[in-house]
């Protein structure tokens, strides 16, 4: 609840059912969480069965689910060296190193659609790789490609990544690579003011940003016939497509500003009609998996803490920088995609790893770490509560209180 001094307060202890009868009892799925002490757990999001999956004196970064659920990927460092390690998710997990440095560290994973592989980025002298790596361990990772900032989709057979290297510079790339590294075909466009590129589910279309004259625009391109429906936007895009179809949400500045927060955008791929589904300040924005909501975050300026400023990448490109940001809260809201009805679920104060390091690059993220639960019913959230300790929390798309399952900075939710 918002106190009448504007300060949010997410109870310290945790809701039962009874306590909370919006949160649906569902055993959709398992969660994966970062404790405050850095430590890896899963468990149940009625908050039972819970496995540790981490070691002792290792901190874990951003689990990352394999899309049968059986295992994750994460980062994890010891105080030595930095490590993307791939754990079973059970009672007495396996840990697979698939890389690890002291001078490179990796910062961001994201497995095939095959659960074959997972790719990585990690830091590379003055720049960014972006490696592969056999999720079984039995071959060692390969750098195959390098450039900052650096963005990519796999495509569904997993043979292929759409990748978006650089900024506006002539050796920006926007291209498909194979899992060697090399060129397939030449760059799609000049790009523009984005992030994460995407590909449609069934592989018909591309989104991305490009240069158009002394301009920008959101590009949907068909990928046989390389027909493209545009629209003109004013600062940076973020977009990601509908996992149920072929549709693009995608949101801009209404006006020129160096951002992606703006209103939420749906273009229709077939049509290439365009249409407003929330006006305002969006920061962030996930697709439930049945396509139709999407989850949308603002941040609630009328009860955040005077002087609290959100992370500098959402108003321009950089690393991630957590000052100032613990009194940010944010607006959770749920909007229906046919009918463009929005409905606030929560306002809460995020914990500062999801404010400065996910969210920024939400588009990214969105392709690998998901928030929403696979039967697409409620969502698992970092908050802080009234006593300053962070925690993880379910909300039902259908109301009610959050409920905290576990202590934690981070969670994900399985992909089923």
């Amino acid at each position: 609840q918002i106190t009448d001094r504007g300060r949010l307060e997410i109870p310290a202890t945790p809701l039962s059912g009874e306590d909370a009868p919006g949160v649906p009892d569902t055993g959709s799925g398992r969660i994966a969480v970062v404790t405050p002490d850095g430590g890896l757990v899963t468990l149940r999001p009625d908050g039972n069965d819970l496995r540790d999956l981490g070691s002792p004196g290792v901190r874990y970064q951003f689990p990352a689910w394999s899309s049968s659920g059986a295992q994750v990927a994460v980062i994890a460092s010891d105080g030595t060296q930095t490590a993307v390690q791939v754990l079973d998710d059970s009672a007495t997990p396996d840990a697979t190193e698939l890389y690890a440095s002291a001078i490179n560290p990796p910062f961001y994973l994201y497995w095939s659609p095959d659960d074959r592989q997972v790719s990585f980025l990690a830091n590379d002298r003055n720049t960014i790789a972006l490696w592969l790596a056999a999720a079984d361990g039995q071959a060692p990772a390969r750098k195959i490609a390098a450039g900052q900032p650096f963005y990519w989709e796999w495509t569904a057979d997993s043979r292929q990544l759409l990748v978006h290297i650089g900024g506006l510079g002539a050796e920006s790339r926007l291209a498909f690579i194979d899992a060697d590294g090399n060129a397939v075909g030449d760059n799609l466009a000049t790009p523009g003011l984005f992030q994460a590129p995407g590909i449609a589910p069934d592989g018909r279309y591309l989104a991305f940003s490009q240069v158009a004259g002394e301009q920008f625009e959101v590009a949907v391109q068909e990928t046989r016939s390389g027909a493209q429906s545009t629209t003109r936007q004013l600062g940076l895009a973020a977009m990601s497509w509908s996992p149920a179809g072929n549709q693009l949400a995608f949101i801009s500045p209404a006006r020129q500003r160096l951002t992606h927060v703006g209103p939420l955008q749906i273009i229709d791929a077939a049509t290439g009609a365009t249409r407003t589904l929330a006006d305002g300040q969006v920061i962030a924005f996930f697709w439930s998996p049945d396509g139709k909501s999407i989850a949308t975050l603002t941040e609630n300026s009328g009860h955040s803490t005077p002087g609290a400023a959100l992370p500098r990448e959402f108003t321009s490109a950089g690393r991630a920088n957590s000052q100032q940001t613990s009194e940010v809260l944010l607006d959770l809201a749920i909007v229906d995609v046919a009918s463009g009805q929005s409905r606030t679920l929560a306002s809460f104060r995020p914990t500062d790893p999801f404010l400065s390091q996910f969210l920024p690059y939400f588009d990214q993220y969105a392709l690998s770490h998901r928030i929403w639960s696979p039967a697409s019913d409620a969502l698992v959230l970092p908050m802080v509560d009234d006593r300053g300790q962070p925690g993880i929390f379910v909300v039902s798309q259908e109301g009610g209180a959050p409920r905290r399952i576990a202590d934690g900075v981070v969670a994900f939710w399985s992909w089923q």
